[in-house]
């Protein structure tokens, strides 16, 4: 009769550890995917910047469009800028 009583504690006790371990892994992942989709958005600024320059003729123009991108980036898509496009976010990470 002891058993019965003694195996839902233990479970329930391996539970609580699992869940415990387990929410505290997946605080850092998120932290990488957000440092992974500002890396990658700065990559999209800085390949803008270089098709700029080669369409436009006034350098200090595309070095401000750059400017605000990346602030964009940074600010992980709450700045807006006319290269917005750079910061997009997967539909399942919104």
């Amino acid at each position: 009769m002891k058993k019965r009583r003694v195996v839902p504690r233990i479970l329930s006790f391996v539970l609580v550890l699992f869940f415990l371990t387990a929410s505290s892994f997946a605080i850092p992942a998120a932290e990488e995917d957000s440092g992974a989709l500002i890396s990658k958005c700065l990559d999209c600024c800085t390949n803008k910047k270089l098709i700029c320059f080669n369409l436009n003729p006034d350098r200090r123009l595309c070095t401000a469009f750059y400017e605000e991108c990346v602030k964009t980036c940074e600010s992980e898509g709450a700045v807006s800028s006319d290269w917005r496009d750079c910061w997009s976010v997967p539909d399942d990470q919104e």
